[in-house]
């Protein structure tokens, strides 16, 4: 029992100063993602090898900056390279204690068309209780809604995951009711849809050619979005 909780504390010890570290580089927010709790998620881990290739990790610390927070007139691609950098801090961070680490980006998909990658941030950052799936599926997080960009670590470090977010959308529905493509079907689900088609035509939206309404019209960003300059892609 004792070693049991000697286990733990240290475990708990490493999260802290993980945790603290990584806020000092400036980012918003910061959450730890059981890689085992995922698995079962057909939207989460999309490839069917993908279980292959993370068992040499079993944590993701995920990372959260708003867009915008660099300033008026910064772009999204820069808050990416913001992440990016911080990302790589993290690395030395977990190599100078002798574990390893794999940055899993925004830009790494394995299927372009369809958009799709070898692990989905959205699922790595709801796992790590930042946020939960909307119907628009973004993450929405308490502080900034769905206005933020997420980069992750994958690691070895034995960590302690944070608690996932209910899903607080409710009956609400206006990322369904105002997309100008029509790219969004209105389906209930407490945690996750079971197949990304069920509530998203892909082709039909136009997110990457930098359609933001889904984002702007959710009542946690109007409700949270603060006046420092919000410029949604780039």
């Amino acid at each position: 029992m004792k070693d049991n909780r000697d286990s733990q504390n240290q475990q708990l010890g490493k999260t802290a100063d993980l945790k603290f570290f990584v806020r000092s580089l400036g980012v918003d927010v910061v959450g730890i993602a059981d890689l085992k709790l995922l698995g079962g998620m057909s939207i989460g881990i999309i490839a069917s090898d993908s279980a292959d290739f993370l068992r040499r990790y079993q944590w993701a610390i995920v990372l959260g900056a708003q867009l915008g927070k660099l300033g008026k007139n910064v772009s999204g691609t820069e808050v990416n390279v913001f992440l990016e950098k911080a990302a790589l801090e993290i690395m030395a961070y977990l190599e100078e204690q002798g574990y390893c680490g794999l940055i899993v980006h925004t830009e790494d998909e394995f299927d372009p068309i369809n958009r799709l990658g070898l692990l989905s941030l959205k699922m790595l950052a709801k796992g790590a209780g930042l946020g939960w799936q909307g119907r628009s599926l973004l993450i929405i997080s308490p502080e900034y809604g769905p206005i933020h960009r997420w980069i992750a670590v994958l690691t070895n470090m034995d960590l302690q995951a944070d608690e996932p977010i209910p899903n607080q959308c409710g009956d609400c529905s206006f990322c369904v009711d105002t997309c100008p493509y029509n790219a969004l079907r209105f389906v209930s689900f407490d945690d996750h849809p079971e197949h990304r088609e069920d509530v998203l035509d892909i082709r039909a939206c136009r997110g990457d050619d930098g359609c933001t309404v889904c984002l702007l019209v959710c009542p946690w960003a109007k409700s949270n979005r603060s006046g420092a300059g919000y410029v949604p892609f780039g």
